[in-house]
């Protein structure tokens, strides 16, 4: 609060049109106080790196600290950016040149000289990350001139010629000079004419197209398969670190976007949404969307997977370029995606045998929208924040991993020794396979719940690309035809319709089973089980004798029929033991519920029940397995038009 009304008071006092005051501004006593404000800034990028590469903190703590500290990053910037608000040019150009010359251009040195940190120790995502920001927040501004013409200098391949590295090892000086220029074009015309900015930009922009031109002789030049053979920010788009790769890609398009660029940088770059031949010929990156498509795709393909956030993210900037490419992508990038696209089908085709397949189709309704509007979102709305999220969950702190992986190998050892003894005991009761492997031990219906969301949001990426590489409609909705059939058949409804039971209804106990349960406090009590499957529905009912109605009872207790997972007690042949889904999420039309990575989670539940007989319980366990069948049946037939839907029409 100190600080806010500190910076509002000196906001009044710079806004004060007194000759006398800027005199003072801009006296070197009084104008440190801009470059302090700077240099704190960069230590806060600083602590930023730090929070990173923590050691003793989780990815939740993590996430918490970062979103503190960038929020005060984004503070400072919107302060900096009032100050350039206001209509003096002598303090507008002292703050531009504090900013250009003790931020932008160290981090972009770091950048072009394909460094994963600088001098000052300034990791390259965090650099990625503040040049987004600054660009979001900066707008009608003349910084985006500066750092468009940077990341041009640094669009060519290393090793092409003799006289070709020479120019390249000239790049930086030029980028350094680029502030130098801004003040030379301020000393040659009053700023206060009309035109007099378009002189000064166009100016600078002389001296950073001499160097684009001197390099499109290289733009024609193959691409290599190596990304190892590009320097500069080419090196980060083609790097095997993901976090670098989308960074970049995100601080690209965060200069293309921008309404301030000017526009021979535009037709540079060549995200133009008019593509004449000429601007394509001459533009520096869309000469390379093919390569660039191509390394998102192997992204989407990888095996095995990568984290849903990483995927999301690279499809955000495979649809982008998707739309600036004129022609037909080649046959090797069509087969991986459609490898990856059959590979997202498998694996949501398996969350029909897991506990949440009943939710299926409200996920899929609700992750289409989801995904819709995070894939539509510009790169000036983008928040890149996603890139600190990834460096924190891809460069795990030295001591977790050491601890990890040690104690991955003691629990590998002590599995294995059992093993051994139950081979040498010639015990036949082994542990699963799945057993052996989950030493995470992330199980349980809220991780299941998460893995299916998962599941789904990955094949509905896939969805919303197809139209954008192998033709279509991208406004075409597949899932409308399973929202309607669905509606046409839930509309159903009849008399005695035991599926649309609550708790405290009465119902007609009809082929209930008799059996017996205990509660906790309430003693064992005398119950029918009825399974029920209607459609998408599938219930377990608990029911007591109605005490006036023989044939009646009234409901105790329900359970979803998903996630049961009925098994017989070997020891007890009388026994039944169900599962319960303890985590049951509330969906929203405009939302899916996920998961924290600190989230508190109930453990899983279960019920005993008692029967009379073995065979009563044999009964019981043929009948819920039946009616689960039957409404897996049903949401299998629901979504099999749009898994089976051809990738070509």
């Amino acid at each position: 609060m100190i600080q806010i009304a500190v910076r509002a008071l000196t906001l009044n006092i710079y806004n004060v049109a007194d000759e006398m005051v800027y005199q003072f501004l801009t006296t070197p006593t009084a104008s440190a106080y801009f470059s302090s404000l700077i240099l704190n800034l960069k230590n806060k990028c600083l602590h930023v790196d730090a929070i990173i590469n923590g050691v003793k903190e989780s990815f939740h703590e993590k996430k918490r600290d970062l979103l503190s500290e960038t929020d005060r990053i984004l503070d400072d910037f919107y302060y900096l950016k009032d100050i350039l608000c206001i209509p003096e040019q002598r303090l507008n150009k002292l703050v531009t040149e504090n900013i250009v010359n003790m931020l932008i251009l160290p981090m972009l040195l770091t950048l072009l000289n394909n460094r994963l940190s600088n001098d000052t120790g300034l990791s390259a995502i965090t650099c990625l990350y503040v040049l987004c920001r600054l660009l979001q927040v900066f707008d009608g501004t003349n910084l985006v001139n500066v750092i468009g013409s940077a990341v041009l200098f640094s669009f060519m391949p290393p090793n092409v010629t003799d006289a070709a590295e020479s120019v390249v090892s000239a790049r930086l000086e030029q980028v350094n000079g680029l502030a130098v220029c801004y003040q030379e074009g301020e000393e040659m015309v009053d700023l206060q004419h009309e035109g007099a900015e378009n002189f000064m930009m166009n100016y600078v922009l002389k001296h950073s197209l001499e160097f684009t031109e001197l390099s499109s002789c290289f733009d024609s030049s193959p691409l290599e398969n190596s990304e190892n053979e590009w320097g500069g920010i080419f090196s980060c788009i083609f790097s095997r670190n993901h976090s670098l790769m989308l960074g970049s890609l995100m601080l690209l398009f965060t200069v293309a976007d921008s309404k301030d660029l000017h526009y021979q940088l535009a037709a540079k770059i060549g995200f133009s949404q008019v593509k004449t031949a000429s601007e394509m010929i001459g533009s520096t990156v869309a000469g390379h969307i093919q390569k660039i498509v191509n390394q998102l795709l192997k992204v989407l393909a990888s095996e095995p997977p990568l984290s849903v956030p990483i995927l999301l993210h690279a499809a955000w900037f495979l649809r982008k370029l998707l739309v600036f490419l004129d022609q037909k992508l080649e046959d090797n990038d069509c087969h991986l995606f459609k490898t990856s696209y059959e590979v997202s089908c498998g694996h949501l085709y398996e969350e029909f045998d897991r506990c949440w397949f009943d939710h299926i189709p409200d996920v899929l309704k609700s992750e289409w929208a989801n995904c819709k509007t995070a894939l539509e979102e510009s790169s000036q709305s983008k928040d890149p924040f996603f890139l600190l999220e990834l460096a924190s969950i891809q460069n795990p702190p030295s001591g977790s991993m050491a601890f990890l992986l040690l104690s991955s190998f003691l629990l590998l050892f002590i599995f294995l020794l059992f093993y051994l003894c139950c081979l040498l005991l010639k015990s036949i009761v082994l542990p699963p396979a799945s057993f052996l492997f989950n030493i995470s031990g992330n199980t349980g219906p809220a991780f299941d719940w998460q893995r299916m969301v998962d599941c789904v949001k990955v094949f509905v990426l896939h969805l919303q690309l197809k139209p954008f590489i192998f033709g279509g409609d991208p406004f075409d909705n597949p899932l409308a035809n399973l929202k309607n059939s669905y509606l046409a058949q839930s509309g159903k409804r009849y008399p005695s319709d035991l599926s649309l039971a609550s708790f405290g209804s009465e119902v007609a106990l009809g082929s209930g089973i008799p059996c017996k349960i205990a509660f906790s406090g309430a003693g064992t009590r005398d119950i029918y089980v009825i399974p029920i499957a209607r459609e998408i529905s599938g219930k377990l009912l608990l029911v007591e004798r109605h005490p006036l109605h023989s044939r009646k009872g009234v409901v105790i207790a329900i359970a979803p029929l998903a996630g049961l997972d009925p098994k017989i007690d070997e020891e007890h042949p009388t026994w039944l033991l169900v599962h319960l889904r303890d985590f049951e999420p509330r969906l929203r039309s405009d939302e899916t519920k996920t998961l924290d990575s600190h989230t508190s989670l109930p453990e899983q539940g279960r019920w005993i029940l008692g029967f009379l007989s073995a065979k009563d319980c044999k009964a019981a366990f043929s009948v819920i397995l039946e009616e689960t069948r039957k409404q897996r049946s049903f949401v299998e037939n629901l979504v099999a038009p749009v898994l089976e839907e051809k990738l070509f029409k």
